[in-house]
């Protein structure tokens, strides 16, 4: 009767050795977490700084070839050829359609650009809106909706391919919180962020 005792007691329980290991291997998946995270959000803020050059010099291309930028001068946001936008020019796309005409010349009609270069990691397409921000009229590459852009890599752009500022330089925040500076360490960033990049002129 005493052996079956001690013997309901046998193996009960983890050893301390058992638990460490079971710490160790969890602390290393947890790593591996953030370590992925860490990847994943750099491969973005680079693949954002690509996108932004992909759209000036497909910009570009279009200038060089048709002797005006895309959608300068257009009466239709859908103009049929390039031929048609035959109005005045003055290197803005200060209307609807001068601005619509931007995407629809360079990917539906020439194809300088394909489709997909159009969405943000964001998950929206950009769109081109003109006005001055911070005493700067341009312009600019910006997401429909106000504040939808993740600040952390916003402000990691800004740093890799700008003057690291969001209130001056080509890419800033249009009047919105949260801001950066140089100093400001891009990844304690939290909340939503109206990202503008100047395109024009």
């Amino acid at each position: 009767m005493k052996n079956l005792f001690l013997k309901n007691y046998d193996n009960k329980g983890f050893t301390l050795v058992e638990m460490a290991i079971v710490l160790v291997i969890i602390g290393l998946i947890l790593g591996m977490v953030f370590k992925g995270k860490e990847l994943i959000d750099g491969a973005k803020v680079k693949n954002l700084a690509a996108q932004y050059n992909k759209i000036l010099a497909a910009t570009n291309t279009f200038y060089e070839r048709y002797g005006f930028y895309p959608g300068d001068g257009c009466p239709s946001a859908t103009p049929a050829t390039v031929a048609t936008c035959n109005g005045t020019k003055n290197g803005l796309l200060t209307t609807a359609n001068e601005q619509g005409a931007f995407w629809y010349l360079m990917i539906d009609v020439t194809g300088i650009m394909p489709a997909a270069d159009r969405k943000s990691v964001f998950g929206q397409d950009w769109d081109v809106w003109y006005g001055a921000i911070g005493g700067l009229t341009a312009n600019w590459l910006d997401l429909p909706g106000g504040a939808q852009a993740d600040p952390r890599l916003s402000c990691a752009l800004d740093r890799l391919i700008d003057d690291a500022a969001s209130a001056t330089g080509f890419i800033r925040t249009n009047g919105t919180a949260p801001t950066w500076t140089n100093t400001t360490d891009c990844w304690t960033l939290s909340g939503q962020v109206n990202i503008v990049i100047k395109i024009l002129p």
